[in-house]
C-alpha cells in the first residue's frame, strides 16, 4: 500500500514497457500444477507457520522465478510485487526500486480498499511488513528493508507518482541500463538456469536436492550433493544419468556438466 502499481502503471506508459505482477504466480502455478491459490499462500503467509524451507516450498519460489524470467527474456517489463529484486538477482538492466510511505498514509489505503477502521489498518500493515522481513530473511538471508538491495529508494511522503515516475524513467534511459549482446547473453543464461532448477525441483527425485546451476552459452554446470549410498535418499548414483539426460532435453541446453557429491548421513 506505498503506491507501487500506481507507479508501475504510470513508469509503463511512459516507458512503452509491459507491467506485470499476479499473472506471474498464475503461469507458475500450471507449471508445477498447483492452484494460484495454493501457490499465492505458500509464497506469501508468514515462515512462522512453517517454520523451515520446505523442498515444496521451495519448489513454489522456483517456479515463480522461472515464470518470471521467461517474462524478462521476452520483453522490457515494470515488475511490482514480492522480492522483484531478489528473484532477479544476478540480471543486468535491472533497476531495483523501493517505494516507501509513512504508515498512516498506507494505512488511509488500507481503510478504503479493505473498509476497516485505522487501528485494524495499522495492525495488518505491521503484520504484513513482519511476515515480509521473516520471509526474505529465510529464503534469501536478507532484510528486504536493507536499502543496499536496491538502486534507488523513493518517499512519497512529499514526492508524488508523477514525479516518482519521471525520475524512473530518466534514469532507465540512461546508458547504464542499455541492452547490448553482452547484457542479452547474461538474460538467456539466466532464463536457462531457471529453467533447469524448475525441471529439477519439481520431479520428487530431485526435489529434495538442492542444485548450484549454472548457464554459460547453452553450457550448464550442476553440483549437487547427497547421501552415500546405501542411506535413504531421493536420488543415488543410477540416477545421475537421469539427471543429466533431463537437463539435456531442455530447450537451450547444448552440454551438461554434473558433479554429485556425496556425505555421510547419521541418524
Amino acid at each position: 500500500m506505498s503506491g507501487g502499481e500506481a507507479l508501475a502503471s504510470c513508469l509503463a506508459g511512459k516507458l512503452g514497457y509491459r507491467t506485470v505482477a499476479r499473472e506471474v504466480l498464475v503461469e507458475a502455478a500450471a507449471k508445477i500444477g498447483a492452484s494460484e491459490q495454493t501457490l499465492t499462500q505458500k509464497f506469501e503467509s508468514s515462515p512462522g507457520l512453517w517454520g523451515r524451507l520446505t523442498s515444496n516450498r521451495r519448489l513454489y519460489v522456483i517456479a515463480v522465478q522461472a515464470a518470471l524470467a521467461e517474462q524478462v527474456l521476452t520483453d522490457d517489463l515494470v515488475y511490482h510485487g514480492h522480492a522483484g529484486h531478489l528473484l532477479l538477482k544476478g540480471v543486468p538492466n535491472v533497476l531495483r526500486v523501493r517505494l516507501i510511505a509513512p504508515i498512516e498514509m498506507r494505512a488511509r489505503a488500507v481503510e478504503a480498499r479493505q473498509n476497516i477502521s485505522r487501528e485494524a489498518a495499522m495492525e495488518y500493515i505491521r503484520e504484513v511488513d513482519e511476515d515480509r522481513v521473516r520471509w526474505t530473511k529465510l529464503l534469501y538471508a536478507v532484510d528486504w528493508r536493507d536499502p543496499a538491495l536496491y538502486d534507488v529508494v523513493l518517499n512519497l511522503e512529499t514526492m508524488t507518482i508523477p514525479t516518482a515516475c519521471s525520475a524512473l524513467t530518466g534514469i532507465v534511459k540512461q546508458p547504464d541500463y542499455a541492452t547490448t549482446p553482452d547484457t542479452t547473453r547474461r538474460v538467456e543464461d539466466f532464463v536457462l538456469g531457471c529453467r533447469v532448477r524448475l525441471a529439477l525441483a519439481s520431479d520428487p527425485r530431485t526435489r529434495a536436492v538442492e542444485f548450484d546451476v549454472k548457464a554459460s552459452g547453452g553450457v550448464v554446470s550442476l553440483q549437487g550433493e547427497m547421501p552415500n549410498a546405501g542411506m535413504m535418499t531421493h536420488v543415488n548414483l543410477r540416477d545421475q544419468q537421469w539427471i543429466v539426460e533431463t537437463v539435456r532435453g531442455i530447450p537451450g541446453v547444448k552440454e551438461v556438466r554434473l558433479n554429485m557429491e556425496t556425505f555421510d548421513a547419521y541418524h
